[in-house]
């Protein structure tokens, strides 16, 4: 192995796996139709109203069948999902949640010893988002905001909005995320509201980026900001 004498630069600026998380009804599915060459995998029924490029998804299995289309598809020359979304990434993790509870006998995860509900539900997890990135150049997550108070009887107490996950497993999503941003939408003068996007990580907000494009930028939702290439 030959290790590099200088810097070697980068290959890519578009993120790869792309979290996005706001409020219900703020208008995730509505933006995501909007971007072309999208495959919207729906796990809520959310897309009824809008024209897309879509898939309904009502369980695991049916979420295994999509994939299993998708592999296929992906053996042909007519693939043409340059991004899949999956909108809601909560109820994948809820169905897998429910699979693991039916296994083992259960009514939720807290019924297994030693947290191992709990983690084979990260395990899962992770394994469907890793094969859907290995079949599609950008994975986009869809998941919901969970808002919580830090200190709540101090007089410093303080508002984090995350997704809306249990910690380990949010850790686990934000890490192999390349971008994690938070959706929302800003009253203007008119009584008009505009859906604008943070990429800026602080102490109030769970968000952040590799891609330097991306880097501390709060604005206007806009597909060709995010996705340069």
């Amino acid at each position: 192995m030959e290790l590099p004498k200088e810097r070697v630069p980068s290959s890519r600026s578009n993120p790869k796996l792309l979290t996005l998380f706001g409020q219900s009804k703020v208008g995730k599915t509505t933006v995501l139709s909007k971007l072309d060459g999208c495959l919207i995998i729906d796990t809520e029924a959310g897309t009824d109203m809008v024209s897309a490029m879509k898939v309904q998804a009502n369980n695991l299995k049916e979420f295994g069948e999509v994939f299993k289309a998708l592999l296929e598809e992906k053996k042909t020359n007519s693939f043409q999902y340059k991004y899949i979304a999956v909108d809601t990434l909560d109820n994948l993790v809820d169905w897998i949640e429910r699979g693991i509870c039916k296994a083992n006998g259960v009514t939720n995860l807290i019924g297994m010893p030693y947290g191992a509900g709990y983690n084979e539900t990260r395990l899962k997890t992770m394994t469907w988002i890793r094969r859907l990135k290995s079949v599609t150049p950008h994975l986009i997550l869809i998941g919901h905001r969970k808002k919580t108070i830090i200190n709540e009887e101090a007089d410093a107490s303080v508002s984090v909005q995350s997704l809306d996950l249990s910690g380990k497993l949010k850790n686990l999503i934000m890490a192999d995320s390349d971008a994690i941003g938070y959706m929302f939408r800003e009253r203007q003068e008119d009584g008009t509201s505009i859906l604008k996007v943070s990429f800026r990580a602080d102490d109030e907000l769970e968000a952040g980026t590799r891609q330097e494009h991306l880097v501390g930028k709060v604005m206007p939702f806009d597909w060709d900001q995010i996705y340069i290439d």
